[in-house]
């Protein structure tokens, strides 16, 4: 296409109900995740709107032997991480630009990462060998009021890294608004002013990977911890570490010593006293 003409009527229908379409199934996706981790769908079985949605949770499914279903379950999250890992790399972005609109490209990434973590759930083993459970009432509250925090903490670090670029929505209005297709300057040594995936603004100010933690919190902090639940748990915390890794080696090296002291003086996920230059 000529940049100079602008994209096409039928170019711009498309690319609008392509990111509605993603932006509605990452919301459908998000609340079907909180109720699989949290097993909330239990009230929900006997209801006429389970004959509509499959509702399963962590702790639901066919329960095979231990070891059956701890091998079905991590090549699960192998799959989870292979997917969100490999297409975010720059050299498969490279090519899979070559087929893929460029203003589509993060949100074609949101849809195939919305069927890996379809694909979790769907096929997820259960393993019922209770690790930790809380009988009194209050303290089961208490304890799913702080995982549900844990997904708040998710939803309010991403609105400040700015959520619509994350989802792919920012992409496609510009897109429709005509506006290149383009990035900031890799030179730029303000990192923190590019927005996603970097910002100092609230959270991310006291903490490196704030989304991050509101993760570990809501996959961790439940009042009946099972062998799968622990599974599922410590599979996507060892998953995020690993991502952090990579991530902050690739960011150091992009934006140089001012990220470098970013990472140095914060936590790494949990929002804590930042440190003085210098200590």
């Amino acid at each position: 296409m000529n940049d100079t003409v602008g994209p096409s009527r039928a170019s711009v229908i498309f690319a609008f109900l392509y990111g509605a379409f993603v932006y509605i199934g990452v919301w459908c996706i998000l609340l079907y995740t909180i109720g699989f981790v949290g097993n909330y769908f239990g009230p929900l079985l006997k209801t006429e709107l389970a004959d509509v949605i499959p509702f399963k949770s962590v702790d639901m499914g066919t329960v095979e032997p231990f070891w059956v279903a701890f091998a079905i379950s991590v090549g699960l999250l192998v799959i989870l991480g292979l997917q969100h890992s490999g297409m975010a790399r720059p050299t498969f972005k490279e090519w899979w630009t070559r087929l893929v609109p460029k203003h589509l490209e993060r949100s074609t990434y949101i849809i195939v990462a919305i069927c890996a973590l379809a694909l979790l759930m769907w096929q997820w083993r259960p393993m019922p060998q209770v690790i930790w459970h809380f009988e009194d009432p209050t303290l089961r509250i208490v304890l799913n009021l702080i995982s549900f925090a844990g997904w708040c903490t998710v939803l309010w670090a991403t609105i400040l890294v700015c959520q619509w670029e994350i989802l792919g929505v920012a992409q496609v209005i510009d897109y429709i608004q005509g506006k290149p297709y383009t990035k900031q300057p890799q030179t730029n040594p303000e990192y923190h002013k590019v927005s996603w995936p970097l910002t100092t603004s609230g959270l991310w100010y006291y903490a490196r990977h704030p989304d991050f933690f509101g993760f570990c919190v809501a996959f961790w902090v439940t009042p009946t911890m099972t062998a799968g639940h622990m599974l599922y748990a410590a599979g996507l915390t060892i998953y995020i570490m690993i991502g952090i890794f990579f991530l902050e080696r690739n960011l150091t090296d992009l934006w140089g010593t001012g990220y470098a002291e970013y990472v140095r003086t914060r936590s790494k996920i949990i929002p804590w006293f930042v440190r003085k230059p210098g200590e």
